[in-house]
């Protein structure tokens, strides 16, 4: 059986509901792997599968303070993924939310100060930077580290 027959059946296992996500990524790894290994060449190597390979991350959340300017009641947040971040600017009637690509982030500034940090994202997209503020030091430094790993592909 050639291997596109039987990625087709792990496709068909994960469409019927017996494969999650998860195992489906584990299985094809294993099963382009394999395939490398027994001299037909390096498995293809595209954004979906090297996503599949890394495995997904826990998202974190990131909040701001309550301390800072603007959070009182409707505080910012941050929640890195493994696809990119999300930006929620909550509000007293909804709250507006913004999904960005790691990809598409061109820079990241940080701002300290004694205690808080803001952060500030500007995208390659031409949309307006996000801005976030009131953000622990910790917390900002652990943001800006995990953006860097990712775009750089670890």
């Amino acid at each position: 059986m050639n291997i596109a027959d039987e990625l087709q059946k792990l496709a068909n296992l994960r469409k019927e509901g017996n494969l999650t996500d998860g195992e489906f990524a584990d299985a094809k790894r294993r099963l382009l792997a394999r395939e490398g290994e027994e001299g037909e060449g390096p498995p293809p190597e595209n954004e979906g599968d090297r996503a599949a390979t890394a495995g997904p991350i826990d998202e974190e959340r990131y909040q701001s303070s309550r301390w800072s300017t603007g959070n009182t009641f409707f505080p910012d947040s941050l929640t890195l993924a493994s696809d990119g971040i999300l930006f929620r600017k909550g509000r007293f009637f909804g709250s507006s939310e913004e999904r960005i690509s790691y990809k598409a982030i061109a820079s990241l500034r940080v701002r300290n100060g004694i205690f808080l940090s803001s952060i500030s994202v500007e995208t390659s997209g031409g949309s307006q930077p996000i801005f976030i503020n009131g953000l622990w030091k910790s917390d900002a430094r652990k943001i800006q580290d995990a953006i860097r790993s990712f775009q750089r592909g670890a």
